[in-house]
C-alpha cells in the first residue's frame, strides 16, 4: 500500500523552544531514503517553517500557511494555493478594530510574503509573538487600520485573551458565513495566549490531505498532531496519532497516543510501524523500535 506521512511540526516533532532533535531529524531522512513519502503540515509560513526544519529532506510537497499553500519543498515554488476573498478580508479588519483585537495580515508570495499590523495596537500576546520575529524583515507596521491589506491576503493570526477571541471568532463566523476556517487554540509556546488563525475555507490541513491524495496517488495517509488545527487533519486522514502532550480534544480524536515531542514520539511510532525494513546500513533508526516512548505529561511551552 502507497502510504504518506504527514505531521505537524509544533509541539508534534518540535520540541519545546521550537527544536528540530538530532534523532529525529536523522531518522526521518533515513526513512526517506528507504522510500517513504514523508512531509509537514503547518500554520508557519514557509520562510519559517523552513528554518525549523533544517536538515530535513523532503522531497514531496509540504503544506504551510495552515494550509493556504503546498509547496515545492526545495524551491518553495507554489502548486496549490486558496487565499481570502477580498470582501471577507475587509469584513474581518472591521470586526477586529470593533472588538480592538488587532490581527497581524499576510499576504504577498510564501517566498516574499508580507506581514503586517497596527504599530501601538498590539495585545500583549502580538507584543510577545513579534518580540520573538524581531529582525524579521516580512513584517512590517502600518500606522492605520485601513492600510491593513484586503487584497490576496491568505492567512491573518490574531493573538489575545481567550474570552476576546472568542467572542470575535463567533462575530467574524457570524459575518463570512463559511467562507473562512476559524481555528482558535492556545499557543505552544505561549500558553497564556490565545490565537485565532483565519484562512480561507479550503486552505485547512483537511485539503491539504485531499490534495495530496490526489497529488501524489497515495492509497492511505497517516497524520501525527497536537493541537486543535490538527484535528481536520486526522478527520481527512485514515490513521491518526497524536503526542502525549497534545491538547485533550486531539488525544481523545486519535487513532493512538504516542510518546511526546519531547520523546522524539513520532519518530520512535514511525520506525516501530510505518517504516520499510531496515538493512544493515541502518542501526540508528533500527534501534528506536527498541525502546517505546512513554507518555509524559504535557511540556512546559
Amino acid at each position: 500500500m502507497n502510504t504518506l506521512i504527514i505531521t505537524d511540526l509544533d509541539g508534534t516533532i518540535l520540541a519545546p523552544g521550537a527544536a528540530l532533535s538530532d534523532r529525529t531529524r536523522d531518522g526521518i531522512n533515513k526513512l526517506v531514503a528507504h522510500g517513504t513519502l514523508f512531509t509537514y503540515a503547518t500554520a508557519r509560513s514557509y520562510v519559517s517553517a523552513a528554518r525549523v526544519t533544517a536538515g530535513l529532506d523532503l522531497r514531496i510537497p509540504v503544506t504551510v500557511s495552515g494550509g493556504a499553500f503546498q509547496l515545492d519543498p526545495t524551491t518553495g515554488a507554489i502548486l496549490n494555493e486558496e487565499r481570502i476573498p477580498d470582501d471577507d478580508m475587509d469584513t474581518v479588519i472591521r470586526l477586529c478594530e470593533a472588538h480592538r483585537v488587532p490581527p497581524i495580515v499576510y499576504n504577498g508570495t510564501p517566498r516574499a510574503e508580507r506581514a503586517t499590523w497596527v504599530k501601538g495596537e498590539e495585545s500583549e500576546g502580538m507584543r510577545r509573538f513579534l518580540a520573538d520575529r524581531v529582525g524579521d524583515r516580512r513584517f512590517r507596521p502600518t500606522r492605520d487600520w485601513a492600510f491593513l491589506p484586503r487584497d490576496g491576503v491568505y492567512y491573518a493570526t490574531i493573538i489575545g485573551e481567550a474570552s476576546a477571541i472568542a467572542a470575535l471568532t463567533l462575530d467574524i463566523a457570524a459575518a463570512t458565513d463559511g467562507r473562512l476556517s476559524l481555528i482558535a487554540q492556545v499557543d505552544a509556546h505561549h500558553p497564556q495566549d490565545t490565537y485565532l488563525e483565519l484562512s480561507a475555507a479550503r486552505a485547512t490541513k483537511a485539503h491539504a490531505v485531499a490534495w495530496l491524495r490526489d497529488y501524489l496517488g497515495v492509497d492511505q495517509v497517516i497524520a501525527y498532531g497536537d493541537n486543535l488545527n490538527d484535528l481536520p487533519m486526522f478527520r481527512a486522514a485514515d490513521q491518526a496519532y497524536a503526542v502525549a502532550n497534545a491538547a485533550p480534544e486531539v488525544l481523545t480524536a486519535a487513532t493512538e497516543i504516542i510518546g511526546s515531542n519531547i520523546e522524539d514520539g513520532v519518530l520512535r511510532h514511525l520506525a516501530a510501524t510505518w517504516m520499510p525494513p531496515m538493512d544493515a546500513q541502518a542501526p540508528h533508526v533500527a534501534a528506536l523500535t527498541e525502546t517505546g516512548g512513554g507518555r509524559d505529561q504535557r511540556p512546559p511551552e
